[in-house]
């Protein structure tokens, strides 16, 4: 009998979630535990929080080869920064305004005040293909917070449906990103309900096929810094949260890194804007304004 196995665990500063369609359990308990696996060592080379990952060395030390992880991690990071003509930025670094540890370890008044340089042309960061040597300027720090989950929830969901033909379907859930493969339990396409911050209703029915869901809100992840109210999301310039009326971007597409990194560019920009870096991709947009307004362009 095909049924859904549901796994939940917490990492990368989220909780996550695999589900996996299959008729045997003791295969979905070993595909679980492969994948919990994968996770811990992204966490282990991507995460800022901790000292001894890649990323913290990198920005430490400015100049390294990296593992192979890291460089097509890098690599996609540069392709998104100038597919959306640098509004997806890795390097900006919302740690200066006290994100800068978990954000349930962050305070309920931050006093952090961060006037180093900052160097925020991921253009002039060197990136050498042959050697995998990565070369930050001074004044630079990754983040790839901005899309890794959601390209690391591709990669398992894939992983996971093609290990053998008895597995009928996978969702990846980290943090909120969500990448499905196959099909669920009845043999039809997963349905998933996106929040609505403004009628506080999952009012928003979404169908994914072999694709990724993701969305960012102005909503989530909040703090005080110096009594001012920051979100998690900045600007193009990096310095202060955008002027913007948008506030809950969810994209799905079938590339899970695309789909998490064009949801914060609609945070960062006019609504206008971000449709047009969007130009003829297959991309879906839900876009929901602070009067009420969902704007949905389904494709």
């Amino acid at each position: 009998m095909i049924e859904e196995f549901e796994y939940n665990g917490k990492a990368m500063g989220t909780e996550y979630s695999i589900a996996i369609v299959s008729a045997s359990h003791e295969l979905s308990d070993k595909l679980y535990e492969i994948s919990k696996t994968e996770i811990e060592k992204y966490e282990k080379i991507f995460s800022r929080f901790l000292k001894t990952s890649e990323l913290s060395i990198l920005n430490e030390n400015k100049n390294m080869i990296v593992s192979q992880e890291f460089f097509d991690v890098t690599l996609k990071a540069r392709e998104l920064f100038e597919e959306t003509r640098g509004v997806f930025n890795p390097l900006i670094q919302v740690s200066r305004l006290g994100y800068n540890k978990n954000y349930s370890d962050i305070k309920n008044d931050e006093k952090t005040k961060d006037e180093s340089i900052y160097d925020i042309d991921f253009s002039n960061t060197q990136i050498d293909r042959q050697s995998r040597r990565i070369q930050l300027n001074k004044g630079q720090k990754l983040d790839y917070g901005g899309f890794l989950k959601g390209y690391l929830a591709e990669i398992i969901a894939k992983q996971i449906k093609s290990y053998s033909v008895e597995i009928i379907g996978v969702i990846v859930n980290l943090g909120g990103d969500i990448h499905t493969q196959g099909l669920d339990k009845n043999g039809n396409s997963f349905v998933f309900n996106i929040y609505n911050p403004i009628s506080q209703n999952n009012d928003i029915e979404v169908t994914l096929y072999n694709e990724s869901l993701a969305t960012s809100g102005t909503y989530k992840r909040s703090w005080l810094n110096f009594g001012k109210k920051i979100h998690h999301i900045l600007d193009i310039f990096g310095k202060q949260n955008p002027e913007n009326d948008v506030v809950s971007a969810s994209v799905v597409c079938e590339d899970g890194a695309i789909s998490e990194a064009y949801a914060k560019v609609f945070i960062s920009i006019d609504y206008k804007n971000a449709m047009k870096l969007l130009g003829e991709k297959k991309i879906s947009t839900i876009i929901i304004k602070n009067n009420g307004q969902v704007i949905k362009n389904i494709i």
